[in-house]
Order: C-alpha cells, then sequence, then structure tokens
C-alpha cells in the first residue's frame, strides 16, 4: 500500500479514469441497436404472437367480414333415437254440439190366432193404429186359414194412399197364405192408419196380423 501511494499521482488517476470511461462507453454503446435495424431477418419463426401485438394494432390489421360460403351438403341421416316416455294424459275436450235427430221412434200393432179376428165378406178392420203427428214409414202383413172354400182375400192400408193386394186361399193348402203392404203418410195432427180386409167368398180366420208404423225425420211423396 505505501508503494501504491508513493506512486499515485495526479496524472496516474486522471488516465486511469479516462481508461475506465472508455471501456464503459464502449459497453454501452455495444447494447444499443440501430433505428429500424430489426427486420423478417433477424426474428425467429413464430416469435411474434397475438398476446405480443397491441390490441389497436391488431385491429387495424382486421379485414372486413366475407361474404357466406355456400351452403353445404346435406349430413347423413342419424340414427334412430329411443322412444320417449309416455307424455300425460290431455284435458278432456269440450263437449260437441247436439247431432240431428235420427229415425224413431217405431209404434207396432198386432193380432195372433187366439185374437179371434175373421176377415168377412164385407171390409172388415184387421188392425187400427194410433199415432202422433209427424211423418211415417209403414209395413203391415196378415197371414190368413187355408179353408175349405176357395177364397179371394184383399187386404189395404189405408195412409191416405191406400196400398191393396189381394191373395187366393186355396181350400187344399195345408198353410197360411199371406199378405204384405207397406206405404207412407204424414199426420199434421195425431191420426191413424189401419189394415181392412174382405174375403170373396166365405169368411177366412186371421193367423197372424201386425202394422209396424216408423217414424222418419222428413218424408217425401211423388206419384211415380
Amino acid at each position: 500500500m505505501s508503494f501504491l501511494r508513493r506512486h499515485l499521482t495526479y496524472a496516474n488517476v486522471v488516465a486511469s479514469l479516462a481508461l475506465f470511461l472508455a471501456l464503459g462507453g464502449a459497453a454501452f454503446a455495444a447494447t444499443q441497436l440501430p433505428r429500424n435495424s430489426v427486420g423478417t431477418g433477424q426474428l425467429k419463426p413464430e416469435a411474434v404472437t397475438a398476446g405480443k401485438i397491441a390490441k389497436k394494432t391488431r385491429n387495424q390489421l382486421r379485414g372486413v367480414q366475407g361474404p357466406a360460403g355456400p351452403q353445404g351438403k346435406t349430413g347423413a341421416k342419424g340414427p334412430k333415437g329411443a322412444t320417449g316416455a309416455k307424455g300425460a294424459t290431455g284435458a278432456t275436450g269440450a263437449k260437441g254440439a247436439a247431432g240431428t235427430d235420427g229415425t224413431g221412434p217405431a209404434f207396432e200393432v198386432f193380432a195372433n190366432e187366439f185374437s179371434g179376428k175373421t176377415v168377412g165378406t164385407s171390409p172388415t178392420q184387421v188392425l187400427a193404429e194410433n199415432l202422433p203427428a209427424g211423418a211415417y214409414v209403414i209395413s203391415a202383413n196378415v197371414s190368413l186359414e187355408a179353408t175349405a172354400t176357395l177364397s179371394e182375400v184383399t187386404c189395404v192400408l189405408s195412409t191416405g194412399g191406400e196400398a191393396t193386394t189381394s191373395v187366393d186361399i186355396e181350400g187344399a193348402s195345408r198353410f197360411p197364405a199371406t199378405i204384405s203392404l207397406s206405404g207412407s203418410i204424414a199426420l199434421g195432427a195425431a191420426g191413424s192408419t189401419s189394415l181392412i180386409c174382405s174375403s170373396e167368398g166365405v169368411p177366412v180366420p186371421v193367423v197372424y196380423a201386425n202394422v209396424i208404423a216408423t217414424q222418419v225425420k222428413s218424408l217425401s211423396r211423388l206419384a211415380g
């Protein structure tokens, strides 16, 4: 130390300080890059990421949205899905309007062999049926017992336009002869219909007879 103090002069100190500043300035200069001296050649691939770019710069680099592309092809049909759970029962619907009246009612009057009815040689009322007002389709049947003498029996169903038919009763027959009639009638008020028969020969016993009147909603009668 005594050696250094003896040889430390003002000139030595100034020279040493100058050397230190010179070396420090060179090191400082070596760490400074010239302006615009870094280009794409000095950057490693993918060194600059979106996060390293300022948001304002990213917005400036974003282009306008392009037009929509063409619609793609329809994809393949997917597999059938599982059956879903049964849904809850729906509420009861409102009551519908009443429908139109149908056919009916029907009225019948009848007589059998125990009624003791006989078709005489003059017009005989076999059956009569009273009906309320309305339109009706009427049918009548009468079965007559065979007699020893040939007789012709004629029956009429009074409906306003009488239906008439006749049958021959053969004495040799073992089976009853049957007459069937039908017609229609429209009654503006309560009325009746009758089955009237007569025999040209001898009186003929009635085995069975009936008259059925079925009410209908409407009735149309036309002469043919």
